[in-house]
């Protein structure tokens, strides 16, 4: 009688457990960081940088280890002498949420022609800083295919950024592009 209860006990544990476990997903995403300070006005943007291969909790769509990522922009930017700064990304699936959310920011640092905000917007261009894919914690991953797949689109990525073949998703300038033109996402695998 009390094995059996040890049992039925040792299942619910086991099934309670089940659902609390998140998912997560290699997918591209879009990024991009901001980061202010409380002792000067300067704001930095940096571009909306495509990572192939983050992380996304399925439970929630979060971005896994967003704190890090934070941490890569702040320490870039401690890096050039700019210490004690704030720093924050925004990450969105798909193009246009990105967009919507990049354009909200800057409007909102930029101020109207009515209300004049005293801030001072600076750009980091992509050949200045990028950002790093980062991994999660392997127990978060519960199944082993999907580490070996991202793995290999990392790979994949890094081989065609040094042979020069991966496609460049800044806006080209010139006759065939214009310099409007937002950056198209990797097809998903």
């Amino acid at each position: 009688m009390k094995s059996k209860l040890a049992a039925l006990v040792t299942i619910l544990l086991i099934l309670q457990a089940l659902p609390a476990m998140s998912k997560v997903r290699c997918t591209p995403v879009y990024i991009f960081g901001v980061s202010a300070s409380f002792n000067d006005s300067i704001v930095y943007f940096t571009d909306i940088q495509i990572l192939d291969s983050a992380w996304i909790d399925e439970k929630g769509d979060l971005l896994v280890n967003r704190p890090e990522y934070s941490a890569q922009l702040r320490d870039y930017l401690v890096g050039r002498g700019e210490n004690n700064r704030t720093c924050f990304v925004s990450f969105a699936l798909k193009e246009k949420d990105i967009q919507k959310k990049f354009q909200k920011l800057q409007k909102q640092f930029n101020g109207s022609k009515k209300s004049r905000k005293a801030f001072d917007v600076r750009e980091i261009d992509d050949d200045e800083f990028q950002f790093d894919a980062v991994k999660p914690d392997p127990s978060l991953m519960a199944d082993a295919t999907i580490v070996e797949k991202a793995s290999r689109r990392v790979e994949k990525s890094k081989q065609k950024k040094q042979q020069g073949t991966l496609k460049d998703n800044r806006p080209q300038q010139g006759a065939s592009g214009s310099a409007d033109a937002p950056p198209s996402m990797p097809p998903r695998h």
